[in-house]
This record gives C-alpha cells, sequence and structure tokens, in this order.
C-alpha cells in the first residue's frame, strides 16, 4: 500500500472512528479584546512500520476575548479539506472558577463540531456532534505559562452509523494533559490526549496505539499568534 493510500486511510479513519480531530482549543479565556490565530498539528497514534507516530492532521483557529471571563473561537479543520470534508468547530470558552491566591482556574468549553462531505466517492452527508470540554488549569506564573488537565466529551446524536448500522455508542470521551508556554506575542502548546477509551480499536487495518485494545491515545502540537 502506498503511503498516499496510507495517509488517506488513515485520516479517514482518524475522522470517522475517532471523530476528535483536534487538541483543546481554549484552556484559558484570552483578555477582553485580545484576538489569536493558531495552528495545531497531531492526531491518534498509530503504527506505522514499526514507528508509532502521531496521523497528522492540521487545522487552524481563531479566537478572540470577549469579556476577561468569555471567549468564542472558530477553526477550519485544513487536513480534511484537502480529503473532500469541509469541518468546522465553533464555540465559547467560559472561567466558571478562578483562586487568585492558587493561580487554579476551571473553565468549560460548549461547542459544535460541524463536517460535510463533499467528494462523491466520500460522501456522507452532513454531521455534527455537540461537544463539551471542562479543564482545569494551573497557571505557573500569573498570566503566563499553564499546565491543565481535563476531560473532552463528544454526543452522538444520529441513530445509525456511515455503514447504515444501528449507532450503540452516542458519548465519547477523552481525557487530556497539556502544558502552554507563553510569550509576549506567542503561546506554543504539546497535549496528549486518550481519545475513546470506551470504543474497541481492534480489530481494525490501522494498528492504534491504544490501552488494552480500546481507543487511541493522540499527540498534538499547537503554535498561536497573539494580537
Amino acid at each position: 500500500m502506498s503511503l498516499k493510500r496510507i495517509f488517506i486511510l488513515c485520516f479517514l479513519l482518524a475522522l470517522i472512528f475517532f471523530n476528535s480531530c483536534a487538541p483543546s482549543r481554549l484552556i484559558r479565556p484570552l483578555d477582553k479584546g485580545q484576538k489569536t490565530i493558531s495552528a495545531n498539528l497531531g492526531g491518534p497514534l498509530f503504527d506505522y512500520h514499526n514507528l508509532t507516530i502521531p496521523v497528522p492532521l492540521t487545522s487552524i483557529m481563531y479566537a478572540q476575548g470577549i469579556t476577561d471571563n468569555t471567549s468564542v473561537f472558530g477553526s477550519i479543520h485544513t487536513t480534511s479539506l484537502l480529503f473532500g470534508v469541509a469541518q468546522t468547530d465553533i464555540g465559547v470558552c467560559q472561567k466558571i472558577y478562578y483562586s487568585d491566591s492558587l493561580h487554579l482556574g476551571v473553565s468549560v468549553n460548549p461547542a459544535l463540531n460541524i463536517a460535510q462531505e463533499f467528494w462523491p466517492q466520500f460522501s456522507g452527508g452532513f454531521k455534527c456532534w455537540p461537544q463539551l470540554d471542562l479543564n482545569a488549569y494551573w497557571e505557573i506564573h500569573p498570566k503566563k505559562s499553564f499546565v491543565y488537565a481535563g476531560i473532552e466529551n463528544w454526543f452522538e446524536l444520529a441513530s445509525q452509523r456511515a455503514d447504515g448500522q444501528p449507532q450503540t455508542t452516542h458519548w465519547l470521551y477523552c481525557p487530556q494533559v497539556g502544558y502552554t508556554y507563553c510569550r509576549l506575542k506567542w503561546n506554543y502548546n504539546i497535549e496528549m490526549k486518550y481519545i475513546a477509551p470506551n470504543l474497541n480499536n481492534l480489530p481494525n487495518v490501522v494498528d492504534y496505539f491504544g490501552i488494552g485494545g480500546k481507543g487511541a491515545l493522540g499527540l498534538y502540537f499547537t503554535v498561536t499568534r497573539k494580537f
């Protein structure tokens, strides 16, 4: 099988089977009026010629601070576009708790993930997955770098899968941990995610790197420019 065919297969399986193609969008709300543009690379880990590497999925995101506690964001999944899928996730990052003494915060991200396939050979129509993330973050220096942990939740509303079989799994969750290194104009983020540990990843054409035949670990890198 050619490298191109393997890449296409890995992408489609990552998109359809694991759904979660991107890292956490916003962990900590932006300052009021602040704007950012982010680009990320990464995805589920899989075995390729005895090497464990992430599926090289990409996306870009724009975010803006509405207040000091609330930010909005929207994305374009650029790899998806190359394979006939127009995909976006749009949502809100809302701070719900912050301790000035501990520099510890909690945020919630309600979002919608929307996908429309437009190549006939991959036609699967329109899909929409509601999403709700909950994250706790600890600022190593106030308003500077931070570490975080949380859980991403996807909700499958369809009664049937893409192959016409009954849909039996309606909740997909992904625990995650990450670190964001903050500079004056740039942020750099690395995130590890355990994608869909409630789903079997075997048997499968692609050897995903999961735990006990469940889900897949994902690795993501993000660069953010602040304005």
